[in-house]
Parts: structure tokens; C-alpha cells; sequence
């Protein structure tokens, strides 16, 4: 990664290891059909899952369909569900339900480099700074396509320290030291 401005740096993301552009799930008799991406190996697993009139969707039934889905049968690992919707060329509006967080995020990096992986590869956006709109703000995804497969992903947009803290504790310390030894 490097750091464009003050707060803005641009990563690169993963390589797709995982892409199935369409995925059907059933929920309560209700078939989705979702594109199931994981970035690296071992892959962080992600659906997308697009909505119409996202913005206008009912918070707790969009949790409701993202708890369904993020512990489908179908998914061993789970995965994180990235609800999205084009708003225009190059452009769309996530929602993300994030597993282990087991509700909605701010933001999700890599749950939005596998919407546009996706998007790229079905050829609804240009994969050329894509603009995608989160409760967070705003992210810029670039996805290079070769041979049908995408090579380099970078992600584009704000960081900022939301915590800092101290480990005071001997014993843990000890433990952490012992974990990094056997790496």
C-alpha cells in the first residue's frame, strides 16, 4: 500500500482465489442468486448480493437475509454478505453484514473489492475506478481483468486510528512473544 494523502492510501487487495458469478441460494423458499468471491488463500469469503432500492430496504430485514445467508448450508466457512446496488455507471451503494461482527459495518474492504471483482467479471462496471457509497463513506476499487480472471485489485480511501492501546500484562506478553517465535 501507500499513502496518497494525509488520510487517503490506496492497497492492494488479495488475489480472487475463489469466483462463482452465480451462486443460488435458497432462504426460506426464496431463491438468491449471488456471486460468492474469496480474496486469497485461505480466502475471506464474501457474497454479493445485489438489491433493489437498497437505500429503502428495512434495516432488520436485510439483517434478517444477511444472518441467513452469511450461515448458509451451502457456505462451510459463512461468509460476509455485501448487499449492493448500481446507481449508476461505475458507481454503487453497499451494505455489508459482516461475519464474526454478525451485524452491519461501516465499511467492509474487502467484502467491496469482491463486489466489484464480481461486477467487473460480468461486465456491469468497468473495473476502472469504481466508486462504491458505505455507511463509512466512500472507497475506489480498481480490478484489473486478464483472461477472464482478475490479476491486481487495489482499494482506494480513507484510513483513520480508531484505537490505540498498551498490553500490560506479563503473562499475555509472554504468550504473544511464543506465537511470533513459531511463525
Amino acid at each position: 500500500g501507500r499513502r496518497i494523502t494525509r488520510n487517503e492510501y490506496r492497497i492492494r487487495l488479495n488475489t480472487p482465489s475463489v469466483v462463482e458469478l452465480e451462486k443460488q441460494l435458497d432462504v426460506d423458499g426464496t431463491p438468491y442468486i449471488c456471486s460468492y468471491v474469496e480474496l486469497g488463500s485461505p480466502g475471506i469469503p464474501h457474497l454479493a448480493v445485489a438489491v433493489k432500492d437498497l437505500a429503502a430496504q428495512d434495516e432488520d430485514a436485510l439483517r434478517r437475509l444477511g444472518r441467513a445467508l452469511r450461515y448458509h448450508p451451502a457456505l462451510p466457512k459463512g461468509a460476509n454478505v455485501n448487499f449492493y446496488e448500481l446507481t449508476g455507471p461505475d458507481t454503487l451503494l453497499e451494505k455489508t453484514y459482516e461475519r464474526g461482527v454478525e451485524d452491519f459495518t461501516l465499511a467492509c474492504g474487502t467484502g467491496t473489492g469482491s463486489v466489484v471483482t464480481a461486477l467487473t467479471l460480468m461486465h456491469a462496471v468497468s473495473g476502472k475506478n469504481v466508486r462504491v457509497h458505505m455507511a463509512g463513506g466512500l472507497l475506489t476499487v480498481d480490478a484489473e481483468e486478464k483472461n477472464g480472471k482478475i490479476e491486481d485489485l487495489y482499494l482506494t480511501g480513507p484510513a483513520a486510528m480508531v484505537c490505540a492501546g498498551e498490553i500490560l500484562d506479563e503473562e499475555i506478553l509472554r504468550l504473544l512473544k511464543r506465537q511470533e517465535e513459531q511463525v
